[in-house]
């Protein structure tokens, strides 16, 4: 799932199910992994869209944030 940010321009990638948190942890490394399984990385447009078509690529399932 993907989610804006405080900061304009900045989405956060929020794991949702196991494989997406070995997929996030196989992406990074072990000492991004605190941030990113705790809501707190921050990604622009560009890295999200690149991170999202790998784990499309992948096979898991992207829900797409819900605006308001």
């Amino acid at each position: 799932m993907t989610s804006s940010s405080d900061i304009r321009g900045l989405h956060r990638l929020q794991a949702q199910t196991i494989h997406g948190v070995l997929w996030l942890q196989s992406h990074f490394p072990a000492s991004e992994w605190d941030a990113l399984l705790h809501d707190q990385a921050c990604f622009s447009e560009d890295c999200l869209d690149h991170l999202l078509s790998d784990a499309l690529k992948a096979g898991l399932f992207i829900q797409a944030p819900v605006t308001a």
